[in-house]
């Protein structure tokens, strides 16, 4: 991406807003500005004015006119920038040792200055990874989507045994209170009770019993 218009539209801040609405898409919910200033670490206006820059490259399209959606182009740039995130985060964590709570941030800017030489290189280095450390799937190279994963831990009723396939939100505190219960990637758990009126999950994993909030638990998408 170039030719970035506009006071302080520069092509990081138009990546990292197709990144994040790729992101909400595939994760089942609607984009929306408030979010994706969140994970750009933007305003809302400076949002707004990339959304429009966005629109008028033919990358976004708003239908209906309040809902923000990727063009099939749009999708395409969007899954590149995506894989050179993931791919990041995997050098960060397996050659380079950093905690997964950590590599976040590392990783939004190295994804930016990735040449398609040094990104099919870093994906041999590491032995052409299917996932983040944080579970999410790497697009590949033909950027065809993922089908969106839904179930969250929230929804899994009780007597149920699952596995944990993505944490869906990176803040480091959140990766570091997953962490602590043992809560990563293809752990294994079983839901033992629900609470009524959206309290808590009681679940067991590797021996060990923990109170899991409804808000927490819908930022984990699990499988069978």
């Amino acid at each position: 991406m170039n030719d970035a218009t506009g006071p302080g539209l520069t092509d990081e801040l138009l990546e990292d807003c197709l990144q994040a609405v790729h992101r909400t898409v595939t994760q089942g919910r609607e984009a929306a500005v408030g979010e994706i200033a969140a994970f750009a670490h933007v305003s809302p206006t400076e949002v707004e004015a990339a959304i429009s820059d966005l629109r008028t490259r033919g990358l976004v399209a708003a239908d209906p006119p309040d809902r923000i959606i990727l063009t099939r182009e749009g999708q395409r740039l969007a899954a590149g920038i995506l894989r050179r995130h993931r791919l990041s985060e995997r050098l960060l964590t397996d050659v380079q040792g950093l905690h997964w709570d950590r590599v976040h941030d590392e990783a939004m800017r190295l994804e930016h200055s990735l040449t398609p030489e040094a990104e099919a290189r870093l994906e041999s280095l590491l032995n052409h990874p299917e996932t983040c450390p944080h579970g999410a799937p790497i697009p590949v190279p033909d950027m065809s989507p993922p089908p969106p994963a839904t179930r969250t831990l929230d929804r899994v009723v009780a007597g149920t045994q699952v596995r944990i396939e993505q944490v869906t939100e990176e803040d480091g505190a959140l990766l570091r209170y997953l962490a602590s219960l043992g809560l990563f990637p293809q752990a294994r758990l079983t839901v033992e009770e629900v609470a009524p009126f959206g309290g808590p999950l009681l679940v067991q994993v590797n021996g060990a019993r923990y109170a899991i909030g409804r808000d927490v638990a819908a930022k984990i998408l699990v499988g069978k």
